[in-house]
């Protein structure tokens, strides 16, 4: 092979594939990541979560962390390579690994000292990202919680729910047409326009706050607990009167088992918030850089 094909193949192993104002992203750099994108995964799960990965999707990680590491740095949160230093001797002292035991294991997973020390300055300056920059854009509510918690045991007879109600009765004497779906009807007109049909002229309403289920007939406490939050109930009758409930508000009674669970529920909801937040913050950003994909 003559000196002209060589430098043309070599040009085409490290062509450029990308672009980020000033930073330039070569083919090769992408093709080393695929190499070691076990023990980069092992590493920092943060950053390589993935089994696999197609080239664009490790060259937006890359863009990503060029632009992670330029506003963290605005910000004034620098990580040099003292701290990054730093943190790989605590990591060692913490697993009681001597240097050339951390050495050892690199060179098994087939990665460079120097390639992991860039990789834990990443993991580092994406950790701020998250922190100072992505948390503060994601809240999660007591009823996201609480919501959740009740998806996850629906068919749980040990929830109990405390209520806000309003209670729409009505003797079941005065009424020609008894249906379950025309009473339903009736009321949800009334909430729109406030007028009722003459035969509903007799139509009482009661507000009752803070029902705790404990202290509700066994029959009504489970309609209401097949109810969602802002509808109506199913009719009952009780005592000779129709009753159908306007759940304004349902809240789970925080039990033991509610309260051990919540912690580990918030933190999902967090992880699935940030995300699409994260997602959403780079698009945002995109355009504040001069990217080049050429891949």
């Amino acid at each position: 092979m003559g000196l002209s094909s060589a430098w043309a193949q070599d040009t085409l192993l490290d062509k450029i594939i990308a672009v980020v104002n000033t930073k330039v992203i070569s083919l090769s750099e992408i093709n080393r990541i695929e190499k070691t994108l076990e023990a980069r995964r092992e590493v920092s799960p943060m950053i390589y979560s993935k089994a696999k990965y197609t080239q664009q999707e490790l060259l937006d990680i890359m863009v990503r962390t060029f632009i992670i590491r330029d506003k963290i740095n605005a910000q004034g949160y620098v990580i040099n390579d003292d701290a990054v230093e730093s943190r790989i001797k605590a990591t060692e002292e913490r697993l009681g690994l001597k240097r050339s035991d951390l050495l050892s294991f690199l060179k098994s997973k087939g990665l460079t000292y120097e390639e992991y020390f860039e990789l834990i300055r990443e993991t580092m300056e994406y950790n701020v990202f998250a922190s100072r920059i992505i948390a503060p854009l994601i809240s999660v509510t007591e009823q996201e919680i609480k919501n959740e918690y009740y998806r996850r045991n629906s068919s749980n007879n040990a929830l109990s729910f405390k209520y806000k109600l309003v209670d729409f009765y009505i003797s079941e004497d005065s009424l020609v047409d008894k249906s379950e779906n025309k009473y339903i009807a009736v009321l949800k007109d009334y909430q729109l326009t406030g007028k009722l049909p003459e035969e509903y002229k007799n139509l009482e309403t009661n507000n009752l706050d803070d029902l705790n289920e404990d202290g509700l007939a066994k029959d009504l406490a489970k309609v209401l607990k097949n109810t969602p939050e802002g509808t109506f109930s199913k009719p009952i009758n009780l005592g000779g009167y129709i009753h159908a409930f306007y759940v304004q508000k349902k809240d789970l009674v925080e039990s033991q088992d509610y309260l051990s669970e919540k912690q580990e529920i918030q933190n999902d909801i967090f992880m699935t918030k940030g995300s699409s937040v994260t997602d959403n913050w780079f698009h945002r950003e995109y355009s504040n850089y001069y990217i080049k994909n050429l891949l």
